[in-house]
């Protein structure tokens, strides 16, 4: 039994320490946020400052990233991805996919409703929603780790893996900037939703992979 266990860990160490960075980000930004710690000083030094990097430009084409990342972007991209997996017969993608993806949009959603936390003053989007997690961080990350996942094993060439994988990083850290840059959200709720996207994925693998051990 511990001979297994220690297999289990040695072959998966990788997911295990970005579920451990996942949750430490996650939980480390939620107790700052209810303890009221040093990190309020950033987001409200962010809060002011931020309309210095602003431009009309700019401006337009972060709110038109935001939305593509909303919920209707994801309802969107997710349909296309559920009927591709069907197609491809890819049954335990798709169950991975569907776990993977809608956990973290009902993981960010309850999490806001029990933190409660008030959004900051943006003059360029009005959201009425609660703002610790960011829900857009949230499921960037998930859907991006998910996607990758699901085809790096698939992909043979190392070129194509590491586009793969620069889109996964790439992706979620652009959208967490645009949630900064509008002001909808904090700094400490992309980290939280970055951290929180990366946890519930790696958990959803590890667990799946643990039953099939």
């Amino acid at each position: 039994m511990k001979t297994k266990i220690l297999t289990f860990l040695l072959k998966n160490k990788a997911l295990i320490m970005m579920n451990i960075l996942g949750f430490y980000l996650f939980a480390k930004m939620a107790e700052d946020v209810i303890e009221k710690e040093y990190i309020l000083v950033i987001d409200r030094w962010i809060e002011t400052y931020i309309n210095a990097v602003q431009t009309p430009l700019l401006t337009k084409f972060m709110v038109a990233l935001t939305n593509f990342n909303g919920a209707m972007g994801i309802f969107v991209f997710s349909i296309f991805m559920i009927f591709f997996l069907i197609y491809k017969k890819w049954y335990n993608d798709l169950l991975f996919y569907i776990f993977s993806v809608f956990g973290a949009n009902i993981s960010f959603v309850v999490i806001k409703m029990i933190v409660q936390r008030a959004r900051p003053s943006s003059e360029l989007l009005t959201i009425a929603t609660h703002s610790f997690p960011s829900g857009h961080a949230t499921m960037a990350t998930a859907m991006s780790l998910a996607v990758y996942l699901i085809f790096a094993k698939r992909v043979h060439s190392i070129s194509l893996q590491l586009l793969l994988w620069m889109g996964c990083i790439v992706w979620p850290v652009i959208i967490a900037f645009s949630r900064v840059y509008l002001n909808v959200h904090w700094l400490s709720d992309v980290i939280a939703g970055i951290g929180l996207g990366l946890f519930w994925v790696t958990l959803v693998v590890l667990i799946h992979r643990l039953k099939n051990s």
